[in-house]
Order: structure tokens, then C-alpha cells, then sequence
């Protein structure tokens, strides 16, 4: 059975997912929300461009995915679930699945043990090193699977950059201990901070968890490494202020919604209610 979704008759998008599994799963995509019954397709066509697509199992399965999409108008993605497995099939299927699949889970995750070793031994250089080669190799098997005739200038391959520099950073920042910094962990917060945030942290703002992780340790280092952060108004006073002064609106909203997830695992819901109210009532969030 295949159902046909079209916002309207114009050039689109068109996502076909084929839900190959015994439960039925749930997408969600542009502030909408479908699900897609056992063994049925759905077909997304969308003249406003989709991001990403979140899947995710009901009836207690395990399949939990958000997908990256990278599809110009008029081009057509298969995305095929099976168990907790997704297959792409269609334009770009290479680069799909090397992006949402092999950049950080096939490839750039299994380097944190290495950068760990380097950091333990004190060894920031080969750290740096080590870790440059591997966002080059990244870099370079997008290029080769980058098919577009604007090669390098095309929007989409530049957002594909952008989005495996970010996996990269998060497994460099993740292997050494940056709320607490030795030596070692100076030196590569400065190289990191020079090289790839120093140019444009006048307009830096937390577009995912990432960002938010990494502001947050600068913020945290702020005097310690001697940097020039640019200060922002708090949206809500909390004994963290002398951390928070130096992160967007955006990325305090972060740090109010890791802090809400924090305390609801901790099951201390009377806290949790307060900063759920704050992110519904400052931040405009819905929770």
C-alpha cells in the first residue's frame, strides 16, 4: 500500500520511506508527524526544502534515527527501514549514507580511543595531527561523492561540510576533559578555538548540542585561556551566569533544556517543572 502526501503540485522533494518491519514507525519532518503502518510506503513530496527526518519506533522497538537530508528540487531518496537498519536508494544515495551513516558512526567515532591515548600521553601535537588527517579523509570522500555540476560551490555540499566538520569537533572535545583543563587540554583548546571558532564567534550560536557542549567549555575556560567571548544579556538569572554571559540566547535555551532533561532523569520533577516553565515561557519552547 503506498500513500501519496503532497503540500502541492510545484517542483519537489520526493521522500519515498518504506517501513519493511512488523511495528509501525513514526516520522516526523517540518513540524509534521506521520506514521507509516507495517510493511506500507509513504511518499513525501515537499516544495519547502526537509532538513532532516526523524524516525522512530512505536510499540517499543528499537529504531531511533534522525536523518540528514541534501535534496535540490525535483530530486526523489527511497529510505528503506528494516529492524534498525536505513538503506537509501535514489539521487545522492551515496552521500546520504556516507554522511548520516559512516562520517561518525562508521568512521570518525571509532578515532576517539586513538585521540584519547594522545591526550593521556600529553602529546596535544599529535593529537592536532592525527585529528586534522582524519577530518581530511572525511572531507575528501564527500568531495568524491559530491555529484553536482557546482561541484565545491554547490549550498548543499557546503551544509554536508559544514554538518562533518560538527561530528568531527564533537569527537575531538569529547576525548579530552575540557570542564577541567591540564596543559594538554589548554593547548588544544586554544589550537581548536583559533583555527575553527575565533573568526566568526562574534555571531557563534548553538544550532545543536554540539555547539551548545563546546561554547559551553569555552565559556567555562573563558579566563583561564585569556579569551575575549562576547558577552550577552541573560535571558534567566541562575548561579551559572558567570558561564552563561557568555552564550547566545540559543545556546542558554540549550543549557536550560539539558538541565531539564538532567533533573526529569533524576527524577527531581519539582526542579524540572521550573525549567520546563522557563523554556516555555522565555525561550518559547514546546515541551
Amino acid at each position: 500500500m503506498i500513500i501519496l502526501l503532497f503540500s502541492c503540485f510545484y517542483s519537489a522533494q520526493n521522500i519515498t520511506i518504506d517501513n519493511k518491519n512488523n511495528f509501525p514507525v513514526e516520522v516526523t519532518y517540518s513540524h509534521k508527524t506521520i506514521e507509516i503502518g507495517v510493511n506500507q510506503k509513504k511518499i513525501i513530496n515537499e516544495t519547502n526544502r526537509i532538513k532532516t527526518i526523524s524516525i522512530s519506533s512505536k510499540n517499543g522497538g528499537k529504531l531511533k534515527r534522525g536523518i540528514s537530508l541534501f535534496l535540490n528540487p525535483k530530486e526523489s531518496l527511497s529510505i528503506n527501514l528494516k529492524q534498525d537498519t536505513v538503506k537509501f536508494k535514489g539521487d545522492k544515495d551515496g552521500l546520504h549514507d556516507y554522511v548520516n551513516h559512516h562520517t561518525f558512526e562508521g568512521y570518525l567515532a571509532y578515532k576517539i580511543t586513538e585521540y584519547q591515548k594522545y591526550n593521556q600521553n600529553n602529546d596535544a601535537k599529535g593529537f592536532i595531527r592525527t585529528s586534522e588527517m582524519y577530518l581530511a579523509d572525511v572531507l575528501k570522500k564527500i568531495e568524491k561523492l559530491n555529484n553536482s555540476p557546482l561541484g565545491r560551490e554547490d549550498f548543499y555540499y557546503k551544509e554536508i561540510e559544514k554538518l562533518a566538520k560538527e561530528q568531527w569537533l564533537f569527537t575531538v572535545f569529547v576525548s579530552f576533559n575540557g570542564n577541567k583543563l591540564d596543559n594538554t587540554g589548554k593547548e588544544l583548546m586554544l589550537y581548536y578555538f583559533e583555527k575553527y571558532f575565533k573568526k566568526d564567534i562574534e555571531t557563534f550560536s548553538c544550532n545543536s548540542w554540539v555547539d551548545y557542549d563546546i561554547i559551553h567549555k569555552y565559556s567555562l575556560n573563558n579566563k583561564l585561556l585569556n579569551l575575549k567571548l562576547p558577552k550577552y544579556e541573560i535571558v534567566e538569572h541562575t548561579d551559572d551566569d558567570d558561564i552563561n554571559q557568555y552564550m547566545s540566547a540559543k545556546c542558554q535555551e540549550y543549557y536550560f533544556s539539558s538541565s531539564y532533561k538532567f533533573l526529569v532523569n533524576k527524577k527531581d520533577l519539582v526542579r524540572a517543572e521550573r525549567y520546563k516553565k522557563i523554556l516555555i515561557e522565555k525561550f518559547h519552547v514546546k515541551l
